[in-house]
């Protein structure tokens, strides 16, 4: 039993630890997007699109995380099928680093929730997590763990570890899964746009087997980007300059053709077959719709504080980000920041609780004296 209760004790402070390292942060307040100018991420286009896969996963860690291919396999399949982007996005592991032809980047996370981030650009691993439990300050701290070493951080499929809550106070990732293989998320998208995050949509296959129609080339992303080398290709979404795209039939029937912004006036157009166009604003509301055409525009009121235009078929279903209000100066950058004494008094009382519990966990217990037994060890 006391060796039972010494394990228990080190794998309670293996878990608990980490929690002392996460600060307690003052999130800003939730602050619609306000400005006399609007902002179009689609005004300066190179004119030309790279189709791209950010997250796929190959076969890694033993075959521990699910993955049914090589992740040389995995990127020959994706060059077959036109991609000029194959992203390797496994687990703790940059393939790019390991002589895969792919973009620097992985999928951080090994906790229970599935709270996971896809670090783009990865220049290393972020090994810290917190495996069990993650309050609003735990997941903001490994997105600012995540995002230090890479150039742009994504929250992938969001709603599983993501409260509406969370997503309009946390800070530090600049795009999000609204589609992951065949589920979509434009909740998620409008909690954070509504809250004044400027976030990018992001449509990918999170594919573990090639074989596996329902999560293989079924969600993607249409990047502006002169070349698919990973400066062009973060450049671009830095920006903005890209759309996601979900396949809900048979095939890719349409593709965005223009984006325009004349004064308060928005058109869009696409190629293919007619298609539904929407125009959706603050709260994810439908501002507008457009039936069977191939272009459509909409008029900016000063009551928007952004736009985004979803383009639906009966076959594809396209994301195009959003115009933002702005005030013409510089694009909004919201920032949680760590409350120093909050902190340091949240880690003092932590670790209190947690030498407590280990003390009581550890300690040998005290044997009951035998009945009939004197204090002196004497028969009575």
């Amino acid at each position: 039993m006391i060796i039972f209760r010494r394990v228990v004790a080190i794998l309670f402070l293996a878990v608990a630890i980490p929690y002392l390292f996460a600060p307690v942060y003052r999130f800003p307040p939730p602050q619609q997007f306000a400005g006399a100018t609007l902002w179009n991420p689609y005004a300066h286009m190179s004119g030309q699109w790279q189709r791209a896969n950010l997250h796929a996963h190959g076969r890694s860690w033993g075959g521990l995380t699910n993955g049914s291919q090589s992740d040389e396999e995995v990127v020959r399949a994706y060059r077959h099928h036109g991609y000029s982007v194959a992203g390797v996005s496994n687990y703790q592991w940059i393939a790019a680093q390991h002589g895969i032809d792919t973009l620097p980047l992985y999928e951080h996370g090994y906790n229970i929730a599935k709270g996971h981030q896809l670090a783009i650009g990865a220049r290393k691993v972020e090994w810290l997590d917190f495996p069990v439990w993650q309050g609003r300050d735990q997941k903001q701290y490994i997105i600012d763990r995540v995002g230090a070493a890479a150039d742009l951080v994504a929250l992938n499929h969001p709603n599983t570890a993501y409260s509406e809550d969370d997503l309009r106070d946390l800070t530090g990732y600049q795009l999000m899964e609204v589609v992951n293989g065949p589920f979509p998320g434009e909740d998620s998208w409008d909690a954070a746009l509504s809250t004044g995050h400027l976030v990018w949509a992001l449509a990918n296959d999170d594919s573990h087997n090639l074989t596996n129609v329902r999560r293989t080339f079924i969600a993607w992303n249409m990047i502006d980007a002169p070349s698919s080398s990973t400066t062009d290709i973060v450049n671009a979404l830095r920006h903005g300059r890209s759309y996601a795209v979900s396949l809900v039939g048979e095939k890719a029937d349409a593709a965005l053709k223009s984006i325009e912004l004349e004064a308060s006036t928005l058109t869009v157009s696409s190629s293919g077959v007619p298609a539904t166009y929407l125009f959706v604003g603050q709260d994810g509301t439908v501002r507008k719709t457009a039936d069977q055409v191939m272009q459509a525009s909409y008029t900016i009121e000063p009551r928007d504080t952004y736009i985004r235009t979803v383009i639906r078929t009966p076959n594809i279903v396209m994301y195009v980000n959003p115009i933002v209000r702005y005030t013409g100066d510089a694009l909004p950058v919201r920032q949680a920041t760590p409350d120093t004494t909050a902190s340091w008094l949240q880690r003092g009382f932590l670790s209190a609780a947690y030498a407590a519990l280990f003390f009581l966990l550890w300690r040998r217990p005290t044997e009951p004296a035998q009945a009939g037994t004197s204090v002196r060890g004497q028969s009575l």
